[in-house]
Protein backbone atom coordinates (compact mmCIF):
# COMPACT_ATOMS: atom_id res chain seq x y z
CA UNK A 1 0.00 0.00 0.00
CA UNK A 2 1.48 3.62 -0.91
CA UNK A 3 0.80 6.49 1.26
CA UNK A 4 1.11 9.91 1.60
CA UNK A 5 1.49 11.74 5.06
CA UNK A 6 -1.33 14.03 6.12
CA UNK A 7 0.97 16.38 7.14
CA UNK A 8 2.33 16.84 3.61
CA UNK A 9 -1.00 18.40 2.35
CA UNK A 10 -1.78 20.38 5.89
CA UNK A 11 -5.01 18.78 6.66
CA UNK A 12 -5.72 16.61 9.35
CA UNK A 13 -8.01 14.12 10.12
CA UNK A 14 -11.92 15.67 10.65
CA UNK A 15 -12.96 16.00 14.20
CA UNK A 16 -16.31 15.42 15.73
CA UNK A 17 -19.03 17.54 14.63
CA UNK A 18 -17.67 18.21 11.00
CA UNK A 19 -19.44 16.72 7.85
CA UNK A 20 -18.23 12.86 7.18
CA UNK A 21 -19.05 13.50 3.41
CA UNK A 22 -17.75 11.03 1.26
CA UNK A 23 -17.71 10.41 -2.76
CA UNK A 24 -17.08 6.99 -3.88
CA UNK A 25 -16.21 6.55 -7.89
CA UNK A 26 -16.32 2.74 -9.06
CA UNK A 27 -17.74 2.22 -12.54
CA UNK A 28 -18.63 -1.80 -11.26
CA UNK A 29 -21.52 -1.52 -10.03
CA UNK A 30 -20.93 -4.20 -7.18
CA UNK A 31 -18.26 -2.51 -5.65
CA UNK A 32 -19.80 0.66 -5.47
CA UNK A 33 -22.55 -0.82 -3.70
CA UNK A 34 -20.91 -3.04 -1.42
CA UNK A 35 -18.70 -0.04 -0.19
CA UNK A 36 -21.36 2.56 -0.19
CA UNK A 37 -23.29 0.09 2.36
CA UNK A 38 -20.12 -0.89 4.37
CA UNK A 39 -19.74 3.24 4.58
CA UNK A 40 -22.74 4.65 5.41
CA UNK A 41 -23.56 1.54 8.09
CA UNK A 42 -20.33 3.27 9.38
CA UNK A 43 -22.35 6.59 9.85
CA UNK A 44 -20.32 8.79 6.96
CA UNK A 45 -22.66 10.39 4.21
CA UNK A 46 -21.86 8.37 1.07
CA UNK A 47 -22.25 9.96 -2.71
CA UNK A 48 -21.67 6.79 -5.00
CA UNK A 49 -21.35 7.71 -8.28
CA UNK A 50 -20.46 5.20 -11.37
CA UNK A 51 -18.78 7.33 -13.82
CA UNK A 52 -15.86 9.04 -13.68
CA UNK A 53 -17.09 12.59 -15.76
CA UNK A 54 -20.23 12.47 -13.26
CA UNK A 55 -18.29 12.50 -10.28
CA UNK A 56 -15.48 14.92 -11.70
CA UNK A 57 -18.51 17.44 -12.00
CA UNK A 58 -19.52 16.75 -8.76
CA UNK A 59 -16.58 17.72 -7.07
CA UNK A 60 -17.09 21.31 -8.67
CA UNK A 61 -20.76 21.74 -6.98
CA UNK A 62 -20.38 19.31 -3.32
CA UNK A 63 -17.88 19.76 -0.89
CA UNK A 64 -16.08 16.38 0.44
CA UNK A 65 -13.95 15.62 3.70
CA UNK A 66 -12.15 12.23 1.25
CA UNK A 67 -12.42 11.56 -2.31
CA UNK A 68 -12.11 7.12 -3.29
CA UNK A 69 -12.08 6.79 -6.81
CA UNK A 70 -11.52 3.69 -8.55
CA UNK A 71 -8.14 3.68 -11.41
CA UNK A 72 -10.12 1.65 -14.01
CA UNK A 73 -7.90 -0.49 -16.19
CA UNK A 74 -3.98 0.44 -16.67
CA UNK A 75 -4.71 3.52 -18.87
CA UNK A 76 -5.94 5.35 -15.33
CA UNK A 77 -9.45 6.55 -16.33
CA UNK A 78 -9.74 7.43 -12.63
CA UNK A 79 -7.15 10.19 -13.53
CA UNK A 80 -9.64 12.30 -14.25
CA UNK A 81 -11.59 12.86 -10.45
CA UNK A 82 -8.05 12.52 -8.52
CA UNK A 83 -7.24 15.60 -10.90
CA UNK A 84 -10.23 17.40 -9.98
CA UNK A 85 -10.44 16.47 -6.55
CA UNK A 86 -7.05 18.51 -6.32
CA UNK A 87 -7.90 21.02 -8.56
CA UNK A 88 -11.22 21.95 -6.65
CA UNK A 89 -9.74 21.58 -2.88
CA UNK A 90 -5.63 20.47 -2.50
CA UNK A 91 -6.26 19.21 0.79
CA UNK A 92 -9.21 16.94 0.29
CA UNK A 93 -7.61 13.33 1.01
CA UNK A 94 -8.02 11.56 -2.45
CA UNK A 95 -7.45 7.69 -2.39
CA UNK A 96 -7.35 4.97 -5.55
CA UNK A 97 -8.51 2.16 -5.61
CA UNK A 98 -7.73 -0.90 -7.96
CA UNK A 99 -7.94 -4.49 -9.07
CA UNK A 100 -4.53 -4.11 -10.86
CA UNK A 101 -2.30 -2.75 -9.35
CA UNK A 102 0.28 -1.14 -12.00
CA UNK A 103 3.59 0.56 -10.93
CA UNK A 104 3.07 3.29 -13.43
CA UNK A 105 -0.05 4.14 -12.61
CA UNK A 106 0.58 4.28 -8.91
CA UNK A 107 3.33 6.77 -9.33
CA UNK A 108 0.88 9.21 -11.31
CA UNK A 109 -1.60 8.77 -8.91
CA UNK A 110 1.08 9.68 -5.88
CA UNK A 111 2.36 12.57 -8.30
CA UNK A 112 -1.03 13.86 -8.55
CA UNK A 113 -1.79 14.03 -5.16
CA UNK A 114 -3.37 10.76 -3.96
CA UNK A 115 -2.87 10.02 -0.46
CA UNK A 116 -3.08 6.13 -1.15
CA UNK A 117 -3.14 3.67 -3.82
CA UNK A 118 -4.99 0.39 -2.60
CA UNK A 119 -5.37 -3.18 -3.89
CA UNK A 120 -9.19 -4.22 -4.23
CA UNK A 121 -11.14 -6.15 -2.92
CA UNK A 122 -10.61 -4.62 0.53
CA UNK A 123 -13.21 -5.90 3.60
CA UNK A 124 -15.60 -4.16 5.72
CA UNK A 125 -12.36 -4.11 8.46
CA UNK A 126 -9.85 -2.88 5.96
CA UNK A 127 -12.00 0.03 4.47
CA UNK A 128 -13.22 1.23 8.21
CA UNK A 129 -9.57 1.51 9.02
CA UNK A 130 -8.34 2.79 5.53
CA UNK A 131 -11.33 5.57 5.65
CA UNK A 132 -10.67 6.17 9.41
CA UNK A 133 -7.00 7.50 8.47
CA UNK A 134 -8.38 9.85 6.85
CA UNK A 135 -12.41 11.30 8.02
CA UNK A 136 -12.73 10.17 11.72
CA UNK A 137 -15.91 7.77 11.70
CA UNK A 138 -18.98 9.47 13.42
CA UNK A 139 -19.43 8.83 17.47
CA UNK A 140 -22.77 8.81 17.75
CA UNK A 141 -23.89 5.88 15.75
CA UNK A 142 -27.16 4.13 17.38
CA UNK A 143 -27.15 1.18 15.21
CA UNK A 144 -23.42 0.42 16.55
CA UNK A 145 -24.76 0.02 20.22
CA UNK A 146 -27.20 -2.43 19.00
CA UNK A 147 -24.76 -4.71 16.79
CA UNK A 148 -24.56 -2.74 14.06
CA UNK A 149 -21.86 -3.95 11.46
CA UNK A 150 -21.26 -6.66 13.27
CA UNK A 151 -24.80 -7.92 13.71
CA UNK A 152 -25.02 -7.43 9.99
CA UNK A 153 -21.90 -9.22 8.94
CA UNK A 154 -19.78 -6.07 7.78
CA UNK A 155 -17.03 -6.86 10.26
CA UNK A 156 -14.59 -9.56 9.98
CA UNK A 157 -16.06 -12.43 12.47
CA UNK A 158 -12.15 -13.88 12.84
CA UNK A 159 -11.92 -10.94 15.39
CA UNK A 160 -11.24 -12.40 18.90
CA UNK A 161 -13.70 -10.84 22.11
CA UNK A 162 -11.06 -8.37 23.15
CA UNK A 163 -11.03 -6.86 19.35
CA UNK A 164 -14.52 -6.87 18.53
CA UNK A 165 -15.25 -4.87 22.21
CA UNK A 166 -12.65 -2.21 21.02
CA UNK A 167 -13.99 -2.04 17.76
CA UNK A 168 -17.36 -1.72 19.00
CA UNK A 169 -16.19 1.01 21.57
CA UNK A 170 -14.48 3.14 18.54
CA UNK A 171 -17.37 2.77 16.97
Amino acid sequence: MATRQLEEKGREVTDKGQERKLLLVDEDASDLEYYSEVLRHLGYEVRPVESYAKAAATLGTERFDLVIVEQGSTDFEGRSVLTRAVEVDQHVPVLVLTRTVDADCCLDALDAGAYEYVQKPLTSAELRELVGDYVKPPEDISFARHGGPVAAGLVQSSLDGANRDAWRKAS
